[in-house]
């Protein structure tokens, strides 16, 4: 059984099951077709960053559905399976507040990672209902891929995308 220690994020809200969440059920990143395997550094970074990521968007589905209505969340969430991704699933549910919006219950987190430009798309799950999010921030979702321990398990079309940062304090 693996623990983490998750940091708390100001837009993260914790109940009370989440503090089994560092009790993670698993944690896979897909390229071309094949599970990587993670450092204790990755998963840490992952487990404490990616539900902060998903705080940073300024539009979800479940608050603005008019602008997702022609979107099939179970066919995004299929697709973006069958391609490069990350994909996170706590024990327990966790809640974050994403920007001014009432809380949000998500117990997977996945992120799409087959654009080279840029990753996305960031969807969460809580039992069957998926919920996108877009309009998330940018230097954040650099900041997240190129991170220590994270970078090296990229695909290398991502380089690019992680030489926007230039000052390495910036990845802390």
């Amino acid at each position: 059984m693996s623990y983490a220690v998750l940091a708390v994020p100001a837009a993260v809200v914790l109940t009370v099951g989440a503090l089994q969440a560092a009790e993670f059920t698993n944690i896979d990143l897909v390229l071309d077709g094949k599970r990587q395997e993670l450092s204790d550094q990755a998963r840490l970074h992952i487990l404490q960053e990616l539900p902060e990521l998903f705080a940073t968007c300024a539009i979800n589905s479940r608050d603005d559905p008019r602008i997702f209505a022609s979107w099939s969340f179970a066919t995004i969430w299929e697709d973006t399976e069958t391609k490069d991704h990350l994909a996170v699933r706590f024990a327990s549910p966790i809640e974050m507040r994403v920007r001014h919006s009432a809380v949000i219950s998500a117990q997977e987190f996945m992120m799409g990672l087959h654009d080279p430009e840029f990753p996305g798309p960031e969807l969460s799950r809580h039992g069957e209902r998926v919920v996108a999010y877009v309009k998330c921030s940018g230097i954040d979702a650099i900041k997240f891929v190129c991170a220590p321990g994270v970078k090296t398990v990229m695909p290398a079309s991502y380089d690019r995308l992680c030489r926007y940062i230039t000052d390495s304090s910036m990845l802390r």
